[in-house]
């Protein structure tokens, strides 16, 4: 019978402890009790854990491996940055090794883990919370973190002016007179989404204090956003305009607005944000914050190939100005 190779929630689970914790005791990272620290090594070895076989192998050599970590890659955004990794990683000969972590946080220390473990020369991330540089810093190969940004921590970053977006599309709809806009977004601690509210209030305070004091932002799963929608007008009425984390999210507030025999973007203005392929084929075709996704897929690849082959990457931040694609959805 085969054997099952030992996984760091294994060790976890034969504790009592946290994924994470776990990660933290074994490669000396981040805040953990001396005793509790030794306590994990010694079960680690009882149980025959030994992470990143395959890299301790062939230590000083480039397999041409990279890994990639995030969220889903069926979400459409996902699909075309992954897009834009593949086609670079192909013209310097390396692979792509992707882990889904579904959002959430047990998922990507084991994802991290797993690669580490098959010996990917070098990690593109998109953490899950990207307020714990401390998590990162536990990472045992170069890595490059996509579409996040660390407040604290000195990590190569491949990301968007998120601020800039959400102001755009807020703007946007205030220019076209709405004034009781509601944004809807995901209840994550990340960066996309606190950069996009804080665009959506920069616009409203601008405008004036009094719409300021009225902003509202719901939070829901893309999934849900028509239900919540649905509640929220019940109780708070009908906005005039709403500003989505982005498209998917759009698209099913849409659908709930017809289910309503509400007119987009005559009733209520719907603004999108990601600009995916989508966008143009739903009825009204729908006004979006466009970003390009390849360009964020190419360069953090060609970012992490250069960290793998040993170079010490002097700029730190790519930062990419977003664009506002107006079509007829408001």
């Amino acid at each position: 019978m085969a054997m099952t190779r030992v996984t760091i929630k294994d060790v976890a689970v034969s504790l009592g402890l946290s994924v994470s914790t776990v990660s933290r005791a074994l490669n000396d990272k981040g805040d953990v009790d001396p005793k509790t620290r030794k306590k994990v090594k010694e079960k680690a070895v009882e149980l025959g854990y030994f992470p990143n076989m395959v890299a301790k192998a062939l230590k000083g050599k480039v397999l041409g491996l990279l890994g990639v970590v995030i969220d889903d890659n069926a979400n459409p955004f996902y699909a075309e940055v992954v897009k834009g990794m593949e086609r670079q990683a192909r013209k310097y000969g390396f692979h792509l090794l992707l882990v889904n972590t579904s959002a959430d946080y047990e998922e990507q220390v084991f994802a991290v883990d797993f690669l580490q473990s098959k010996g990917v020369d070098g990690i593109l991330i998109a953490p899950v919370d990207d307020t714990k540089p401390y998590e990162m810093e536990a990472l045992r190969v170069p890595f490059v973190v996509v579409g996040r940004h660390f407040e604290e921590g000195d990590f190569v970053e491949v990301y968007n002016d998120e601020v800039l977006g959400g102001y755009l599309a807020t703007k946007h709809l205030l220019d076209g007179g709405r004034r009781n806009i509601v944004t809807i977004q995901p209840a994550m601690n990340i960066y996309p989404t606190r950069g996009r509210s804080e665009g959506y209030r920069k616009a409203l305070i601008e405008f004036s204090a009094e719409l300021y004091n009225q902003s509202r932002e719901l939070k829901s799963s893309p999934e849900q956003a028509g239900n919540s929608l649905k509640e929220y007008i019940k109780t708070q009425g009908l906005p005039d305009a709403i500003f989505a984390y982005n498209d998917m999210y759009a698209l099913e507030v849409i659908t709930c607005l017809k289910g309503r025999k509400l007119r987009v973007p005559e009733d209520v203005a719907v603004v999108g944000y990601d600009d995916i392929p989508y966008s143009v084929y739903v009825h009204p075709a729908l006004t979006s914050v466009a970003l390009d996704k390849e360009w964020m897929g190419r360069t953090s690849v060609e970012l992490l190939v250069r960290m793998v082959q040993g170079e010490e990457l002097k700029k730190k931040k790519y930062i990419q100005k977003p664009v506002l694609r107006v079509r007829d959805s408001g």
